[in-house]
């Protein structure tokens, strides 16, 4: 099975990395060539990893916005209403919130600070509903 890692390009390393690793609750991978000025990061959450390089190493100037179109989807391993609840707590900017998708789902979407967004949701929700459809 393959394996895929997203880059994105950020405008502080050092404000990425504490906010995946503080506010979502990502674990540091490897910083290079340190951890007090990263030219490159990873960070992961149950096993699915995005790797993290400053605007300036790809030639994206000051006025560019980031994450226009990206939508990062991840399917978490804990409990999704748990995690939803932890991030609004921790004032990550949730821009939609928890709720079922009609294909047999729950998950909500948060924008990270460079304007990326993420949509965590839970496997179990959609292997539980592929179950009642194969029932039928």
């Amino acid at each position: 099975m393959g394996y895929i890692s997203p880059t994105l390009a950020v405008r502080n390393m050092k404000q990425t990395i504490e906010f995946y690793k503080n506010s979502l609750g990502f674990k540091m991978g490897m910083a290079f060539p340190d951890a007090d000025n990263p030219e490159y990061a990873d960070l992961s959450k149950d096993g699915m990893g995005l790797m993290f390089i400053p605007v300036e190493n790809v030639g994206i100037g000051k006025e560019e916005k980031l994450g226009v179109g990206v939508n990062i989807y991840m399917q978490i391993d804990g409990d999704i209403d748990e995690y939803y609840n932890e991030l609004k707590d921790k004032g990550v900017k949730i821009v939609v919130d928890i709720k079922d998708e009609p294909y047999g789902i729950r998950d909500f979407t948060v924008e990270d600070i460079d304007g990326y967004k993420l949509t965590f949701n839970h496997a179990g929700e959609l292997v539980e509903y592929t179950k009642a459809k194969l029932e039928r």
